[in-house]
């Protein structure tokens, strides 16, 4: 668990009040996370997540099936066991999932996930993307999302807005923000991200 340590939590990096948000507004529970890395808080919040990565790190972090577990269950905000699966692949390509099978698409970090893997999602399931290369405006240009909110962390917290951004162009996120700061404990994650909810619609 160090990886996930220096990566994320040691950071303030984990984003569980997005996850949180999600839960109360868009409640789900069965989760897909392609280009997934080490990043295992979803678990905490989505009793069943797949976790998809090609990644050699990513998946000596996910063989360690024992110590995942533990986590999990000391850490987990719901009552119910947990499932956690990894798959090392390239999620463009197909994948040993059933489609319309989730309730929840991650697209964060990793890009063309909207283009390959909508298809696992339910119609009436979210995909949640912050555009980071691209998903939101690809998401944008398929006929069978629509953009249903927008969330931002906004003085402390993370907060979802619905309206009707249907006529709005979706922002190209520039890599020119700087992410990380000097605080008392080394470094933290600034989070300067905006993220995009789509829903399937058929």
């Amino acid at each position: 668990m160090n990886l996930y340590e220096t990566q994320y939590k040691s950071l303030q990096f984990e984003r569980a009040g997005l996850f949180k948000v999600i839960l109360e507004k868009y409640p789900g529970r069965t989760v897909l996370y392609p280009g997934c890395s080490v990043h295992i808080t979803p678990s905490l919040y989505f009793p069943h997540v797949v976790y998809v990565d090609e990644s050699p790190v990513a998946a000596n972090f996910f063989a360690n099936e024992r110590f995942i577990a533990e986590f999990v269950s000391r850490n987990k905000q719901y009552k119910q066991s947990a499932y956690v699966r990894f798959l090392q692949q390239d999620f463009s390509t197909p994948l040993s999932l059933t489609e319309n099978s989730f309730d929840l698409l991650f697209a964060l970090f990793a890009g063309g996930i909207a283009k390959t893997c909508v298809r696992y999602l339910k119609v009436g399931g979210f995909l949640l993307t912050n555009n980071h290369q691209g998903d939101a405006n690809d998401a944008a240009n398929r006929g069978d999302l629509r953009l249903k909110a927008q969330i931002r962390f906004q003085k402390g917290a993370y907060q979802a807005s619905e309206y009707d951004l249907s006529e709005q162009d979706i922002p190209l996120k520039k890599l020119n923000s700087k992410y990380l700061k000097q605080v008392d404990q080394g470094v933290a994650y600034i989070e300067h991200e905006i993220y995009y909810l789509f829903q399937r619609s058929h």
